[in-house]
């Protein structure tokens, strides 16, 4: 193992090997059930993906499943154990298709809006001519973890997709812009990861933007549009009274979210321990004031945008504006990649455990035993807390 695993994490090459041997022996680890060939019936989880090499000329189709009966997926993941994720996701493999994000075909246009847009099981056929144990890029299966790929050939659907009335009605709207329609459905209920789905198949938006979006890309850009509108309004309340703190354990993942009285702003530090997916690495550090950012989150990638839109969803809840801080300490039992659902989900879990509370930045540093301790000294948001002064502690 490299000493730079924790920070490539199977997508910036930094061995310059050319593919990732960690994830490469996970995938062996998670054996294929049959090789896909000739003429197939199956069902689609539902979802699709939508890859990234060779943009604006990708491989795009439906996720389908080796066994229709294995699993419920309408079952919430948070409630399963690692194990059964695992065995979840090594059922999926996808069916791909050449395609042009910007130019889809009509009939590929037409089972992509049913595959993303769905919200249960249904039946799909295809003539799968090529099958492939190996992914383009080794990167997509840390964010989206699913199997193999099927070269396919005459995909049609044959069952009857379920597409919720609102995501149809905005479907045919040409004038809402894409953030207002995902924030719309996000406040109606649906959860980030059906609509990343949506966004990916370029479902909705203005009719003249629409296109595709690479899965890989379309998890963040749902993160981060409905994280952008939330915002707004975040920054009309009043600050927090007090510095609170609420820690979590999921999936072999430790969370600390610390929020302290003042404008908003957003930091998280992130370590890999010894035993874990990626081994022992150092502190990776992503940082944000209430401007925002105006680059990609590079050190912690995406876990970042899903663990900022969790805590800002838990401020818009209490109606308060805070500094924020996520710490996440990754531990050996976390030894295959899940997804970034699993940082939104523990995240968000966080905020139902029992709260801690202190008066002072100097107290909570003093007394608070943090899961990475060098937060002490790395974190900005700590350190603008002690040393800056506002124009509220002269009246005191």
């Amino acid at each position: 193992m490299f000493p730079y695993c924790s920070s490539c994490k199977a997508k910036k090459n930094l061995c310059g090997l050319g593919y990732c041997p960690i994830i490469q022996n996970v995938k062996q680890a998670v054996p294929s059930i049959r090789r896909i060939t000739g003429v197939e019936e199956t069902d689609t989880p539902p979802g699709i993906f939508v890859g990234s090499y060779g943009y604006p000329s990708v491989l795009a189709g439906p996720t389908a499943l080796y066994q229709r009966d294995l699993f419920d997926y309408s079952r919430d993941r948070r409630a399963m154990s690692m194990e059964d994720i695992i065995s979840t996701n090594s059922n999926v493999y996808r069916t791909a298709t050449s395609v042009n994000v910007k130019r889809p075909d009509s009939s590929i246009s037409e089972y992509i809006l049913e595959s993303a847009s769905s919200t249960k099981n249904f039946e799909i056929e295809f003539t799968a001519n090529h099958f492939t144990a190996r992914r383009m890029e080794d990167g997509d299966f840390f964010e989206t973890p699913v199997g193999s790929t099927a070269m396919v050939s005459g995909l049609r659907v044959t069952g009857n997709p379920k597409i919720p009335q609102i995501v149809d009605y905005l479907h045919e709207d040409p004038y809402v812009k894409a953030s207002d329609a995902i924030m719309k459905l996000y406040t109606k209920g649906f959860k980030p990861e059906y609509l990343q789905n949506i966004v990916a198949g370029g479902i909705v938006g203005l009719k003249n933007n629409r296109k595709m979006v690479p899965t890989r890309w379309s998890i963040t850009a749902t993160d981060d549009m409905i994280f952008k509108q939330m915002k707004q309004e975040i920054l009309r309340y009043d600050w927090i009274p007090e510095i609170r703190v609420f820690n979590n354990t999921f999936l072999g993942n430790n969370f600390q979210v610390i929020l302290l009285p003042g404008p908003f702003s957003f930091e998280m530090l992130e370590q890999w321990n010894r035993g874990s997916l990626w081994g022992q690495g150092s502190v990776a550090i992503d940082y944000e004031g209430t401007r925002g950012r105006t680059t990609y989150a590079s050190a912690i990638t995406g876990a970042y945008y899903a663990a900022r839109l969790s805590a800002v969803q838990y401020l818009k809840t209490i109606r308060r504006q805070a500094s924020i801080i996520v710490i996440r300490n990754i531990g050996p039992e976390y030894y295959s990649p899940l997804g970034v659902w699993v940082i939104r989900s523990g995240v968000e879990e966080s905020f139902s455990k029992p709260m801690e509370k202190f008066d002072s930045t100097q107290t909570l540093v003093k007394e608070k035993q943090f899961i990475i301790p060098e937060t002490r000294t790395k974190s900005r948001i700590l350190k603008e807390q002690t040393s800056q002064r506002r124009l509220m502690d002269f009246n005191e």
